[in-house]
């Protein structure tokens, strides 16, 4: 009997406690467009995966192994536990824009397009990278030769896609943006009359015109992804990888898991299938203590403290113009501004600003002394806000950072928004001046942390959760809705049953026309024969 007790005791602990998959080779593929935050994001994901005793292999090009920052980031930390296999790529062509965070023209055209026009430029770069991969027959070797039980890629690299496919290994996608109209492939379709589609400055009630520009930008976005996955799907065929090819469009039929960058503060709610998970700034590293250099700066800002100042891995560097505004605006302000900048020394730098090139920038924003946030909104950088309960203001680049900032702005309301394009020195300052004085933008960023923080399991113990439970089940078809997946646009929208219905009521609405004629017109007869 007692023995019967403590079977049954092991038996109802592997149930609520399940039992770990340690030792899972894992295959990960970041979106290699120079070093930025998805790429740095999925990095620390790999390194948790090491933690949790998982072998991970990376798969990058040998250009983002020279790539700057990459090595002042990174260099260090790539050891022999991450695997790091890299792909020939195809010498720079000058005649055609380099899609590189490095590129500094790139960034700048970035900024005067909108997202459709910017993935309009990454296009062509998603498929030479897919070609690049396909064509390494070095790297193709080495990745057939290990029995992967995972991949785990970036929404936009296609090459895990075929992979996937050709070997039947379970897929998850991450996506660093959060939810957006170039996923609609991978999220369940959703309704555009409440749910923003393409980093729109709406919230979840538009009007009649916000409505109508909703979809007009949902449809951009998807003639676009159309046009990029018909250019990869051509590269794939032309390496003979037949049918695979295929996912590289109906991932969403196939992929087991979306990690979505994405929490219920800052996002305006919508319905989404279980296997979409929010992964909710799992990337965000605890604060550590300050070095004494830092030490120092805090102690001699005072009663005034600290600005940090920061627009990211990719605007480290910024056109003559923004600098100077920028720097000038820093220098009428009391507080001592730490500024993360590299390249030449800007025009009207103060005595109070310190410009370095990196900065230990979670330990800066924990540390009381720091008064605001001066920020692009990327996607860490949103989390990174949220999660130390500061005020913000908030200057949008490109991509999904204006959609970010907004959400600061009018959701949290724990920011002060300002366009990059018509953005002055005096408006810079009286923007920062407004932020740090009015303590209403403290109180609402503080409450914002507070739920945020109000979750029943850390952000990185519920992602790396779910990539196990996918690799305890091989695969996570259960969570999709393969209905779903097989409906056609009149099936999903029921416009079939209400056609349906449309036709009944339309004959019956006939028949009961052609039943009162008759009856009227039988009426009159009758009439006019007891007339006669």
């Amino acid at each position: 009997m007692g023995h019967l007790k403590v079977f049954m005791l092991c038996c109802m602990m592997m149930v609520v406690f399940p039992v770990p998959c340690h030792g899972s080779k894992i295959l990960m593929y970041p979106l290699d467009a120079g070093y930025n935050s998805r790429l740095m994001n999925m990095f620390k994901l790999g390194r948790m995966l090491i933690k949790a005793n998982h072998q991970i292999t990376f798969v990058v090009s040998d250009r983002m192994k020279e790539d700057a920052l990459f090595k002042l980031a990174e260099g260090g930390k790539v050891d022999s536990n991450l695997n790091v296999i890299s792909y020939k790529t195809p010498p720079v062509d000058p005649t055609v824009m380099h899609v590189s965070t490095e590129n500094q023209d790139f960034l700048e055209a970035l900024i005067i397009r909108d997202f459709a026009q910017t993935l309009n430029l990454f296009g062509q770069a998603l498929s030479i990278a897919l070609n690049s991969t396909l064509q390494d027959k070095t790297v193709i070797d080495q990745l057939n030769a290990q029995q992967f039980d995972l991949i785990i890629a970036d929404e936009f690299s296609l090459y895990p896609r075929v992979i996937a496919a050709e070997r039947n290994i379970p897929i998850i996608l991450y996506c660093n943006f959060g939810p957006m109209s170039s996923d609609s492939d991978i999220i369940p379709r959703y309704s555009l009359a409440y749910v923003n589609a393409n980093f729109n400055r709406f919230s979840d009630v538009m009007t009649f015109l916000q409505r109508l520009e909703n979809v007009w930008d949902y449809l951009k976005i998807q003639w676009e992804m159309s046009g990029i996955y018909t250019l990869a799907e051509a590269v794939c065929q032309e390496h003979g990888y037949g049918k695979s090819c295929d996912n590289i469009r109906g991932i969403h039929k196939t992929v087991n898991l979306v990690l979505m960058n994405r929490n219920d503060v800052t996002y305006y709610p919508a319905p989404y299938m279980p296997h979409i998970i929010s992964s909710e700034g799992f990337f965000l590293d605890k604060p550590k203590p300050l070095d004494s250099y830092y030490t120092d700066v805090i102690k001699r800002s005072g009663r005034d403290g600290i600005i940090v100042a920061s627009f990211g891995s990719m605007f480290r560097r910024l056109a003559p113009k923004y600098r100077t505004i920028f720097a000038e605006a820093f220098s009428k302000m009391p507080q001592t501004v730490i500024w993360s900048y590299e390249g030449e020394t800007p025009e009207g730098l103060g005595d109070n600003t310190i410009v370095s090139k990196w900065i230990p920038q979670t330990d800066l924003l924990a540390n009381p002394a720091v008064k605001l946030l001066i920020t692009q909104c990327g996607a860490s950088s949103l989390f990174e806000a949220l999660n130390c309960g500061l005020p913000v203001v908030a200057i949008p680049f490109i991509g999904d950072q204006e959609y970010n900032c907004l959400k600061l702005a009018d959701r949290v309301k724990s920011a002060k928004f300002v366009k990059l394009k018509t953005i002055t020195s005096e408006q810079l300052q009286s923007v920062m001046e407004e932020a740090i004085n009015d303590k209403t933008y403290r109180a609402n960023a503080r409450k914002a942390t507070s739920i945020y923080h109000d979750q029943p399991i850390d952000p990185r113990n519920k992602t790396l959760f779910w990539i196990e439970y996918v690799i305890r089940h091989k695969g996570a078809a259960h969570l999709r809705s393969a209905g779903e997946n097989q409906l056609n646009f009149f099936q999903y929208y029921l416009l079939d049953i209400a056609g349906l219905v449309a036709v009944i009521l339309f004959t019956a609405l006939i028949s009961l026309i052609v039943i009162l004629k008759a009856v009227i017109n039988c009426l009159l007869k009758t009439l006019k024969h007891k007339k006669d």
